[in-house]
């Protein structure tokens, strides 16, 4: 998916929602759509480094990748814009909608 598909995806959750405040809005849409791109690259990421690399001869001695703190950062973010898009356009959004279940 890419992120104008992205845009379209959470711009139709707000079907019906005021088109002067949708517009107004517009700019938090685009910025939610790269968000979510940007997590479906983490995820991808993540994927195949973890989170944290383990030392094979000592597993007690463990690296947390940079990754592991971004994460949660953009998660939060992407999050935080919806639930307030959400409210400003006086639309409910359930976390399925968020599109968020894979990254839990």
């Amino acid at each position: 998916m890419d992120i104008d598909q992205e845009y379209t995806r959470i711009k139709a959750l707000f079907a019906g929602a005021d088109e002067k405040q949708l517009a107004l809005l517009d700019g938090e849409i685009m910025e939610a759509a790269r968000l979510r791109i940007e997590l479906d690259d983490m995820h991808k990421v993540v994927s195949k480094s973890g989170l944290i690399k383990i030392n094979p001869d000592n597993p007690q001695r463990q690296k947390e990748l940079p990754i592991c703190r971004l994460l949660p950062k953009v998660r939060a973010n992407y999050t935080n814009i919806i639930f307030k898009l959400s409210k400003a356009l006086g639309v409910n959004v359930d976390e399925e909608d968020l599109g968020m279940g894979e990254y839990e």
